[in-house]
């Protein structure tokens, strides 16, 4: 029997301090959607989702079992393995920036020193605002971002073509045009 497309994830709540407070969170928002014993505190911070689980087992293990989940280009590209986490994030107060190595540094450092490096892969990141946001833009040129909307066609999608489209014609404008161009993004 084929595993099933789609599956409910149970997931941990984390209360970092930079998190939104109480039902102002979309992490807490959230929460009190998928569980209706779930109590929501104003006054602490919801600030991340993670840890996904189904079945009492993680993502990766379940994974590890249902292979055919992946689908055959992601299975063969990344040797069964999911290569991203999924987080969900409400932030109250900026974060620091995080630099994480390219693929073959991750699985370098991995092997060098596993206790304080336990993932081999890179970690790149993808923002999908489920609210109002903002953000900082601009580090990767947007050359490269539009052959993602080129090749991506997902990722076109999700920003809207108006948006894709107007981006494209201001490439070749001065930087001012381009920045006002990737904030309607």
């Amino acid at each position: 029997m084929a595993a099933p497309r789609v599956f409910p994830l149970s997931c941990a709540v984390q209360q970092y301090a930079w998190g939104k407070m109480g039902s102002n969170s979309e992490v807490a928002r959230l929460l009190a959607s998928s569980d209706p014993l779930a109590q929501i505190a104003e006054d602490k911070p919801y600030a991340e989702i993670l840890d996904n689980r189904i079945s009492q087992k993680t993502l990766s293990q379940w994974i590890a079992e249902n292979q055919d989940s992946l689908g055959s280009k992601v299975k063969d590209t990344f040797n069964g393995n999911l290569p991203f986490l999924f987080k969900v994030l409400s932030v109250e107060t900026p974060l620091s920036i995080q630099a994480h190595p390219n693929k073959e540094l991750a699985e370098k450092l991995h092997l060098q020193a596993p206790q304080h490096y336990p993932d081999a892969n890179h970690k790149p990141e993808m923002a999908i605002a489920l609210t109002p946001f903002q953000g900082l833009c601009g580090f990767r040129p947007v050359e490269e971002i539009v052959t993602f909307l080129k090749k991506v066609p997902e990722f076109q999608f999700l920003i809207g073509d108006e948006a894709a489209t107007h981006l494209k014609q201001t490439m070749s404008h001065d930087s001012q045009a381009v920045a006002s161009s990737l904030q309607s993004c």
